[in-house]
């Protein structure tokens, strides 16, 4: 929660915070006067009470002023964070958060570092125009004749970057993303400049605002790794300046950076040149630089757009690749995909293996590189973990060591929705966007739309939130797959249709693809009529599947097969032929498996 927002909850509650912070303080006429922010009896300091300006303070010997944020800050001595931090305390407001997987970094060695080089510092004084007052901010150093770019955080050194002149670079590895320049923020700011370098970072600190660098540069994907670990502490700031390299790489990080730290509150800043530094060695002065931040642009609601804005991907859309997440099935790599920004039912009878199927799925892409994220409200998380293990393992009895070996391996590709029972649509969609914006999940499931806190008669609920649901995934550009159930019919021995999926039929109209997970009774009972009499199965179902997978209808391509599988009872696995067998899904080194 930004600290604006913390302190407009605080301006509902003005009356009990002031005579918090300010026993000694009285009211007079609308509002309460104090001698100053250390709480002594006085008429320095006025807080308003009422109106549009409730929680408003001025003191007018210091000419100090702000919200009741600003005020907690000076009456208790805190940081911006830890004032933060108290507040939500008293308002009794808990984040909800979900802490980033437990991952061991390296940490760069102190040994041979020293102060910034005569040699250096006349380098960025002379060559780059930064002031030395900056250097001594940033605690730039020198190590082994190269200049030492320090990462740190709260004191402590989380990473760092090397530049030997003139331009050789390095970078101590397997260390925590982060961004450069926390060691020159004021602790009491409340927006902050984020741009593509170290020297850029710099260079804004010596026209007068502090700025921040991002590890990697601009460019896609990968090079934002940063925003997972640095989340929690951006997300106090009230604006952020992105003031990066105005090429094509670093208008797609504007674009990737924006949309995973809040649209909202971002500000695309736009300089004479290419960055802060060139600008500073050029000569442009402060006032201009300030214009660039006054006049630094919103981006716009996604929703409003130029038709000529389309005019690459109308032409993409003529040439395009049907690209998504591929099933687990060769055979269905050309004819059945995930596809991001769309939504996808799996419909089954209870008993017919959809939450086994889709399992299945799941286990296969996580364990190659795809991050998912599930709600599973049938099962504890502990159990439903438990049999993705078994279906992974590849084996019916996988040993401790290999089951544990598996669960780690999966750390950072799979999630849960930790839930059991009924949990509330609106609940589930938040924490999804919390998690698709942190850590880019690409394949989220719901097991099953009934648990989502919807009467079975509840159409209207049902079909609002299945809306809810196919906006975010065309909005995050992410897949969700959703479990349902079918309509009870007279026996199990056919398949239901599309129509047959239970609940609203806006549900099926509403998604992009509708899979109907079917379990092919009438050939169990020839399979097990024919091991009872020890005779071949009867032909009609000899080369059937043990399920079916019907696909009902697929948006993009309007192609709809029937996927037959092959059911491993030990392993839970669905295999593609009757001659399968099953395999592990992960590689995991041979000590683990015995």
């Amino acid at each position: 929660m930004r600290a604006t927002e913390i302190a407009q909850r605080l301006s509902a509650q003005v009356d009990g915070v002031v005579r918090l912070l300010l026993p000694n303080g009285k009211r007079v006429g609308q509002e309460w006067r104090a001698g100053s922010s250390n709480g002594e009896s006085g008429q320095s300091l006025g807080v308003h009470l009422t109106g549009d300006k409730a929680g408003v303070w001025s003191d007018f010997s210091t000419g100090e002023s702000g919200d009741l944020i600003g005020l907690w800050m000076a009456c208790r001595n805190l940081t911006l964070r830890d004032a933060c931090k108290e507040a939500m305390d008293y308002l009794g407001i808990r984040e909800e958060r979900m802490d980033p997987p437990a991952k061991r970094y390296s940490r760069p060695t102190k040994e041979g570092v020293h102060r910034v080089s005569p040699e250096h510092l006349a380098w960025f004084t002379d060559t780059r125009k930064i002031a030395e007052a900056t250097v001594k901010a940033y605690r730039v150093a020198s190590r082994d004749g190269a200049i030492m770019f320090p990462y740190l955080r709260d004191g402590e050194l989380i990473a760092a970057k090397y530049r030997k002149l003139p331009k050789t670079f390095r970078q101590d590895a397997d260390c925590e993303p982060c961004l450069f320049g926390w060691q020159a923020m004021a602790e009491d700011a409340r927006s902050v400049i984020i741009c593509e370098g170290e020297l850029d970072a710099m260079a804004w600190h010596t026209y007068g605002f502090p700025a921040l660098s991002v590890p990697m540069g601009g460019g896609g994907g990968a090079k934002q790794g940063w925003i997972a670990s640095e989340y929690d502490r951006l997300g106090l700031y009230d604006t952020i300046y992105l003031s990066l390299d105005s090429d094509g790489p670093g208008q797609q990080a504007e674009r990737e950076i924006a949309d995973r730290l809040g649209r909202e509150r971002c500000r695309i800043v736009r300089l004479p040149h290419k960055d802060a530094n060139e600008c500073l060695m050029a000569g442009v002065d402060l006032g201009e630089m300030a214009g660039a931040l006054r006049d630094a642009r919103t981006l716009d609601p996604s929703e409003l757009r130029g038709a000529a804005e389309f005019e690459e991907a109308v032409w993409q859309e003529f040439t395009r690749k049907d690209e998504g997440l591929l099933l687990p099935w060769k055979k269905t790599h050309d004819t059945l995909k995930l596809r991001p920004g769309e939504t996808s039912i799996w419909a089954g009878v209870n008993g017919h293996g959809k939450s086994a199927v889709i399992s299945h799925v799941v286990a296969d892409m996580a364990t190659h590189g795809v991050r998912c994220c599930v709600a599973s409200m049938e099962y504890r998380t502990p159990v439903w973990l438990m049999k993705m293990a078994r279906q992974i393992a590849g084996n019916g009895n996988p040993s401790e060591q290999y089951i544990r070996q598996i669960i780690r391996e999966l750390k950072n590709w799979l999630w849960a929705f930790d839930v059991s029972g009924a949990a509330k649509g609106q609940r589930i969609l938040e924490v999804f966007r919390y998690a698709r914006r942190r850590y880019d999940i690409e394949l989220f499931v719901i097991d099953n739309l009934t648990k989502c806190g919807f009467a079975d008669d509840d159409y209207s609920g049902q079909k609002q939130f299945i809306e809810e649901v196919t906006d975010f995934a065309r909005i995050e550009e992410t897949h969700i797959a959703i479990a349902a159930h079918m309509r009870k019919s007279e026996n199990e021995d056919s398949p239901g249709g599309k129509m047959g999926v239970k609940g609203s039929g806006g549900i099926t109209d509403m998604v992009d693809t509708v899979i109907e997970v079917w379990r092919n009774k009438p050939r169990e009972r020839a399979v097990a009529i024919a091991e009872r009499d020890n005779e071949p199965v009867a032909e009609k179902y000899r080369d059937q599947g043990d399920t079916l997978l019907f696909v009902r209808k697929q948006r993009a391509t309007g192609l709809e097969p029937t996927v037959a599988l092959w059911f491993d009872r030990a392993t839970t696995q669905f295999l593609s032929a009757p001659n399968y067998t099953p395999r592990p899904l992960l590689e995991i080194p041979a000590r683990a498996v015995a």
